[in-house]
């Protein structure tokens, strides 16, 4: 008689591999994928976002492209409905809340692939951008999968931001902008998701202002499956076109990721912390200096410090990227992560913008 211990239980882990496995041995050699793409005045950008993904490798029958429009004011309903009469695979979608992660759910509900790929308006994505995501989702048996990130402008300052946001000096806490070694993952940017995720662990969260994909990937993890990030996956951002838009997208990016960790604080990072911390010290300490002068020199010496690491900073991706565009590099990063810091630390009393 074999002993009882052939017999046990598998692992919660082994279970779900056994799951994937078997979910996607179900799936075709070319499933139908559905892009959700929330949309709010992109005039500039929807028409290359969706020029890209009309030309992948992939087979365009296999395609459908899900716009979710939120009562946008500019031409871009206008630019979709062209496009829309002359591909059938197109369809335009309406979110009046504006809230991405409804327009994003508005978006995944009418999909009708297996495969469901989160896209920004303002993105474009690399030719064969569906055919490695598909290979990817198969070779690693996997049912979320992600790339990297490349950033583009069509200004100046709008490259110069790119390159910052590129740089590992950067946003720390976000490495698909910058790693170059596939992995898993604890998120992945513009993910290709298994259809059956959505069925498992719901829709992305619509009753709390949250980085909504942050959070949806780390039910996913929760859930027990795995993410993966291979920079073969490849797509294009344009950044905002100047300094005060970039203040302005991290400081809500800070409320956002705080509220990620409100809802799961074992989601919390230090890197996401660090630039939280270092704001609170650097207001505290020149508040006090005001009123106690010997504390100046902790003030100082923090701005020297932090003089010190955007020279560093802007140097590395100097080297990189192009010396032309270091004169403008402090003044990206700064405005990186101080306004992200500040964000966090509002957003730790206020779950809003």
């Amino acid at each position: 008689m074999k002993s009882d211990r052939t017999t046990r239980a598998r692992s919660p882990q082994t279970t779900k591999s056994a799951t994937v496995e078997h979910i996607l041995q179900t799936l075709p050699d070319f499933p139908l994928v559905s892009f959700v793409i929330p949309m709010y005045n992109e005039e500039k950008n929807i028409r290359k976002c969706l020029d890209s993904i009309l030309a992948q490798t992939y087979p365009i029958e296999k395609i459908e492209i899900n716009v979710v429009d939120g009562n946008s004011t500019d031409r871009s309903r206008q630019i979709v409905e062209r496009y829309r009469a002359r591909h059938h695979n197109i369809r335009l979608l309406e979110n009046p809340s504006r809230k991405t992660p409804k327009g994003l759910n508005v978006g995944a509900r009418h999909a009708s692939g297996d495969v469901i790929i989160i896209l920004g308006a303002h993105t474009r994505v690399k030719s064969d951008f569906v055919e490695q995501n598909i290979r990817t989702m198969k070779a690693q048996k996997v049912l979320c999968v992600g790339g990297t990130q490349i950033n583009t402008g069509d200004t100046y300052i709008q490259r110069a931001i790119g390159k910052a946001m590129g740089s590992p000096f950067g946003i720390m806490s976000a490495p698909y902008r910058y790693r170059r070694r596939a992995n898993f993952v604890d998120t992945v940017v513009y993910a290709a998701y298994h259809r059956s995720l959505f069925d498992q662990i719901g829709y992305f969260d619509e009753e709390k202002i949250i980085a909504e994909d942050a959070e949806f990937n780390w039910r996913i993890r929760k859930a027990g499956y795995k993410i993966f990030f291979t920079p073969k996956i490849v797509s294009y951002y344009f950044p905002r076109a100047n300094l005060r838009k970039l203040v302005k997208q991290f400081f809500r990016y800070g409320i956002l990721r705080v509220n990620v960790v409100k809802k799961h604080l074992d989601a919390i990072k230090i890197l996401h912390m660090i630039p939280a911390a270092f704001v609170l010290f650097l207001v505290l300490s020149g508040l006090l200096t005001l009123i106690r002068p010997n504390v100046a020199p902790i003030f100082w010496g923090l701005l020297l410090l932090y003089g010190a690491f955007l020279i560093v900073a802007s140097l590395y991706t100097g080297i990189r990227y192009g010396f032309k565009y270091l004169p403008v590099l402090p003044f990206v990063f700064a405005a990186m992560q101080l306004s992200f810091g500040a964000g966090f630390l509002v957003g730790i009393f206020k779950s809003h913008e």
